[in-house]
């Protein structure tokens, strides 16, 4: 029988990615480079990790009782994730103690970091892998989930009038990092928040016309 030697592809963009199903031989190998660490999956349930090591053989490596079974490598990458971007816009606010009425948005950058890889897995069931970008799509809602009730009351009869929003981007971010840390989303997906910037805050132009001419009139 013919050696086979199970290997990841390079990708920067991958985070994890998973080979074909196959099955366990006594000519079963696999090479694991020095970025990745490997969850190896026997019938489809987490059996043993592989760090990084030259062609090693499944079966002398791990046991005789897999001979047979179907196994599946999933290969992560152990490298940071990059910042990514994140934004909202038009949240009402209205601000009945300044008679203020506004719609605002924020936007910035943040970072996240893998704490369980399985449960991470388990988020994306199907895939042949998993990308920064996935990544980003299935966090950026939680995001919007915690940032966009924060938003609006921090506006919301408040002495803080329309022009001076950026003053409270101290508050905001604070409050946002707190609730990330137990958002249900993010637990799910095996990461935590690791930081968090606010860019800016934008107020509606229209709106701030009407603010202006109000208080001109």
């Amino acid at each position: 029988m013919k050696k086979i030697i199970i290997q990841p592809i390079e990708n920067i963009d991958t985070v994890i990615q998973f080979s074909d199903v196959c099955e366990v031989t006594k000519k079963l190998y696999i090479t694991v480079p020095n970025q990745y660490k490997v969850i190896a999956y026997i019938d489809q349930k987490v059996s043993f990790r592989i760090e990084p090591d030259i062609e090693i053989n499944i079966y002398e490596e791990y046991g005789k009782e897999y001979l047979g079974k179907q196994i599946m490598f999933a290969f992560i990458m152990k490298k940071s994730l990059p910042q990514m971007a994140w934004g909202f816009g038009n949240i009402q606010v209205n601000n009945e103690k300044l008679k203020e009425a506004y719609r605002v948005g924020a936007n910035g950058k943040y970072m996240v970091d893998v704490i369980d890889y399985v449960k991470l897995i388990n988020a994306f069931t199907d895939s042949k892998q998993i990308t920064i970008d996935e990544i980003r799509e299935k966090s950026i809602s939680a995001l919007r989930t915690v940032g966009v009730p924060i938003l609006s009351a921090c506006f919301a009869n408040t002495d803080v009038s329309v022009f001076e929003i950026s003053s409270l981007m101290g508050t905001i971010r604070e409050k946002m990092i707190e609730s990330l840390k137990i958002e249900s989303v993010f637990n799910n997906l095996g990461i935590k928040i690791n930081s968090l910037t606010i860019d800016g805050i934008h107020v509606n132009e229209e709106d701030l016309e009407i603010i202006r001419s109000r208080i001109n009139d």
